[in-house]
């Protein structure tokens, strides 16, 4: 039987008290209310999102052979009601309801959580638009409930920077910025540079990349999709039989290329490495880059100008951390991004996230770049917190 206002429990009451009250914080602030689909096309997930996402969706086909999803977060559904409305110029968009995400070791209703969140599309000033966000999160949190938390930041632009200026090959950049998120591989992809991939594989496994680097790119594809399907090896973690030829083709590639100098490898584990207080971070990230001989201070003058609009903002940095490492489990950030997590919990009490996706809406269809960013609160990470019970 459903529940009824009257008949509803009181957990549940609160937790819809909370995100009534989250909203209202966005919509004070000018965010008009949106309530995308709940159905969405499975393939702007498999293609844009990070695999912890991926391998979570639940995807079906309609009647039609169409392959849909139910909306595993907010972001991308909510951009697309943007592009819809034209896609032109700034909006300010804040959304409240479920999303759906495979949970293996919990019940089947635990695959079912409710995210409060906005998204800010088409301002031109970013830092003051990534200041923004990070104090109406903050603010929208306090609003429900959660008055003592900690504030995790970082920012892949600095990184791209660093990456930038490297003296690398080209496809190598392209490659250590696109996993930069995925911290397992990438520490494994920078080994492998180092160490010139190939060498440190099997004899079998060193002779197939051989015979693949010899092959142009859609015969070594095709070699590939053969191979696993003699094998009866099916796609896993959501990729793509193309994304498995194309980590193939770049593995193959690496053994025709010089290493990765150990002063270089040495540099970006150091950069990465760095968590500090946001008062000290521009300094630290300028003295290691410049000892190296690399300018991004750019970039590091954006860091710099962030960091003052989000303490104008009233936003408390006494307690927050910058990481260069840190990028959050999402494949379509590209500059700032934050995490606010229950005081003392570390990662594993994140109820609430966000940050920077400037390439996403085009990837989705705009004729040119729009900034973005955005936020997204977990609404039972959040009673738990704050000590209600699901």
């Amino acid at each position: 039987m459903s529940s009824t206002p009257a008949t509803m429990s009181e957990p549940r009451r609160a937790r819809e008290g909370m995100a009534a009250a989250m909203r209202a914080v966005f919509e004070k602030s000018g965010f008009a209310y949106v309530e995308p689909p709940l159905l969405q096309p499975a393939e702007v997930f498999l293609d844009r999102s990070g695999e912890d996402i991926r391998r979570r969706l639940y995807v079906f086909s309609d009647p039609g052979g169409r392959e849909l999803c139910l909306r595993p977060d907010l972001t991308i559904p909510t951009c697309r009601l943007y592009l819809e409305d034209g896609g032109a110029g700034e909006a300010r968009l804040c959304y409240s309801g479920p999303v759906f995400r495979f949970e293996p070791s919990a019940s089947s209703k635990s695959a079912e959580f409710v995210q409060t969140g906005a998204e800010f599309f088409g301002g031109a000033d970013a830092e003051a638009a990534d200041a923004e966000m990070l104090a109406l999160t903050a603010d929208a949190v306090r609003a429900g409930g959660l008055g003592d938390f900690d504030i995790e930041m970082g920012d892949l632009a600095l990184f791209d920077a660093l990456v930038d200026a490297l003296d690398i090959p080209a496809g190598w950049r392209s490659r250590l910025k696109r996993h930069f998120w995925r911290p397992a591989y990438f520490k494994e992809l920078v080994t492998r540079l180092t160490t010139n991939g190939a060498s440190s594989a099997g004899d079998a496994q060193a002779g197939l990349l051989a015979a693949l680097g010899a092959l142009d790119e859609a015969s070594a594809k095709r070699v590939i999709a053969d191979v696993l399907d003699l094998a009866g090896i099916a796609p896993v973690g959501g990729r793509s039989i193309a994304e498995i030829a194309e980590r193939f083709l770049e593995r193959a590639a690496d053994a025709n290329t010089a290493p990765l100098s150990r002063e270089t490898a040495d540099l970006i584990g150091a950069f990465l490495s760095l968590s500090l207080a946001p008062k000290d971070a521009a300094k630290a990230i300028r003295d290691l880059t410049e000892a190296a001989g690399i300018s991004i201070g750019r970039e590091l003058a954006a860091l710099e100008r962030r960091f003052e609009l989000i303490e104008k903002k009233g936003v408390d940095l006494s307690r927050a951390r910058f990481q260069t490492g840190f990028g959050r489990t999402l494949e379509y950030y590209t500059g700032f991004v934050f995490e606010l997590r229950a005081a003392g919990k570390g990662p594993e009490g994140a109820v609430a996230g966000g940050g920077r996706y400037d390439g996403l809406l085009q990837s989705l269809g705009a004729s040119a770049r729009i900034p973005a960013v955005g936020c997204a609160i977990t609404l039972e990470r959040l009673a738990g917190a704050t000590g209600e019970v699901r």
